[in-house]
């Protein structure tokens, strides 16, 4: 009888100095092979599928849109070029939160309006305004984030409408469902008010936003993605993005460039 074994998990990357360590993996297998010390984590930031079945392909041509948020500074890709995105794995399905409430640690978890129904009460909450008072168009005005920190609902104002957005106007977006850094350093900041040294639990990494973030703040981080693409596309585009010089600066001289 042949015997087979599964072979261990180990980190798809992890940083020089140890504090950022990334596994191409789903996170229920991480955190069951003991690799998330549970107890240690300071705050679990999620943006788990949300169970729409969007398909965010449209075709067609990139359209570029004239209005801007006060102090914005707009980009558009090139015109006729379209980016193509792999639909999000497990958003056909409903997302049940039941996994990560059952950690019982500090927990922001966005798109929960989605499946607020299996979420518990909390006066808790990030509202993303995205649209920052200008008219509406086709997307969302926000997103909202369910939270068991703190005790009062929070707005955070930043604009981001696909390649028309106030920060990050290098690169173009690189995930169906990317966030900005600057929303990350919001949540871990201002939010949560970690302290440097905390342990951030990720557990859909996605495009990476958290990384330069939990860098530039002192945090480590602990991120799972299932998609080994996004995982060399957050390691390669996001872990060279904050020089020791610029972690060194205030969040927001730090993020506006970027």
């Amino acid at each position: 009888m042949t015997d087979v074994t599964t072979p261990p998990i180990v980190p798809y990357w992890t940083s020089p100095d140890g504090a950022i360590v990334v596994y191409n993996d789903r996170w229920e297998n991480v955190v069951s092979a003991g690799l998330v010390p549970v107890r240690e984590v300071a705050l679990i930031h999620a943006d788990p599928p949300y169970g729409t079945a969007r398909d965010f392909n449209r075709g067609g041509k990139v359209g570029v849109k004239r209005t801007r948020a006060p102090g914005a500074k707009l980009i558009a890709m090139p015109a006729g070029k379209v980016r193509a995105f792999a639909p999000c794995e497990g958003d056909g399905e409903p997302f049940d939160p039941s996994s990560l409430l059952a950690l019982e640690r500090p927990l922001v978890t966005w798109g929960s309006n989605h499946y607020g129904s299996r979420m518990p009460d909390s006066a808790a909450g990030i509202l993303w305004d995205k649209r920052e008072n200008l008219p509406p168009d086709d997307g969302s005005d926000g997103e909202y984030a369910w939270s068991n920190v703190g005790g009062s609902l929070r707005i955070f104002r930043h604009y981001w409408r696909g390649s028309i957005r106030k920060t990050e106007k290098v690169e173009p977006h690189v995930h169906i469902n990317q966030k900005p850094i600057a929303l990350s350093a919001y949540v871990f900041g201002e939010h949560a008010k970690l302290k440097r040294g905390a342990l951030v639990f990720v557990p859909y990494m996605g495009s990476g936003p958290d990384l330069p973030a939990a860098v530039a703040m002192g945090l480590r981080v602990i991120a799972c993605e299932v998609s080994e693409e996004h995982c060399r596309v957050a390691i390669a585009k996001r872990c060279g993005a904050v020089t020791a010089e610029r972690a060194a600066q205030p969040a927001g001289p730090l993020f506006e460039g970027l």
